[in-house]
């Protein structure tokens, strides 16, 4: 195997044994794009205007948005579309009541690159793609923290953001560490079809990281 999302990830350890072994013959086979992928493009409408509104704070953009996706359900014939249009208009709504400066750190930022990499997490190799990584100062030491925006339809526990703030932290450490410190307290999973949110320090307070161990050790047998 090559790489797998976190998603899948999760989507692997709420199965029973013998549905974990099914799944992950099939998952080893050309990839079909389904409503769960938390990059998929059945969030994207919600999920890449979040992501902007995250940087730029313009809450219009939600509401310009939601008025687009409107206009496409009324006008598409497809029951599907219509369904997957009408979830993404109620991300969006919801996201007009989070409070998107909690997300980032008070000081002045400076957006970096942020690109897609493949981590071997206890020798799985696990894709990660933050939406946004970004370095401040704090007491005089750069730091760098990032988020990574996350769906699915029925959200994630608190334990399942873990899985998604570890690779986020392991990624951070892999590609910035030389030249900043790690924070920790924002190194953050956002799941916006819930509004639950994760750092990684919250992992290490709460004991999650056990949880993601397991995880690991879990898919790692069935590789």
């Amino acid at each position: 195997m090559k790489k797998i999302s976190v998603a899948d990830v999760i989507k692997f350890i709420r199965k029973g044994d013998r549905s974990r072994e099914i799944f992950m013959i099939n998952l080893k086979k050309p990839k079909v794009k389904t409503d769960d992928s938390s990059g998929g493009n059945y969030w994207m409408c919600s999920t890449s205007t979040i992501s902007q509104v995250f940087k730029s704070e313009e809450l219009n953009d939600l509401s310009e948005k939601i008025e687009i996706l409107i206009e496409k359900k009324r006008n598409t014939p497809n029951p599907v579309s219509k369904g997957m249009y009408q979830k993404n208009i109620e991300i969006l709504h919801n996201a007009k009541d989070l409070e998107y400066s909690e997300l980032k750190p008070y000081f002045d930022i400076d957006y970096l690159k942020n690109p897609k990499v493949i981590l071997e997490l206890d020798t799985v190799p696990v894709q990660t793609i933050p939406n946004h990584v970004f370095k401040f100062i704090e007491e005089g030491v750069e730091k760098v923290g990032a988020i990574w925006i996350v769906a699915k339809k029925d959200g994630y526990k608190q334990e399942e953001l873990a899985v998604f703030v570890y690779s986020l932290y392991q990624y951070l450490t892999l590609t910035y560490s030389k030249q900043f410190q790690v924070s920790k307290e924002y190194c953050i999973a956002l799941d916006v079809t819930s509004s639950r949110k994760l750092s990684y320090k919250q992992a290490l307070d709460f004991n999650h990281l056990g949880f993601v161990q397991e995880t690991l050790a879990l898919l790692k047998k069935f590789i």
